[in-house]
């Protein structure tokens, strides 16, 4: 899963990706997932070597950015993104994307 949150200039930017999910994590999340809106910002498509391999193309099943979910990660940041997977801890319904705290400026793409 790619994780995403907004720039202080209301930008939704890629800030990491998290290890595989168990099947258990798959099922919880895509029983409260929507599939996103004609109007989503990004590709359908990710290439980085750090998010899936040297020269790997990756398609994205985008979905509506509602969901606040809570992960666990390393303090080891590049170039914006998180450098290491996030590990999803759990569904944080209890707060929506604009009582995350933004990111300044746009993160870096690889």
């Amino acid at each position: 899963m790619i994780a995403g949150r907004y720039t202080t200039g209301g930008e939704l930017v890629m800030v990491g990706r998290t290890v595989p999910l168990t099947a258990a994590q798959s099922a919880e999340l895509g029983a409260v997932l929507k599939p996103a809106r004609r109007n989503h910002p990004w590709p359908e498509e990710i290439s980085s070597p750090r998010w899936g391999g040297r020269d790997s193309h990756k398609p994205l099943t985008k979905v509506q950015p509602l969901l606040v979910i809570e992960v666990l990660a390393d303090a080891a940041m590049q170039a914006g993104p998180w450098r290491h997977g996030l590990r999803f801890a759990r569904i944080r319904a209890d707060l929506q994307p604009e009582d995350v705290p933004t990111v300044p400026g746009a993160v870096a793409d690889e």
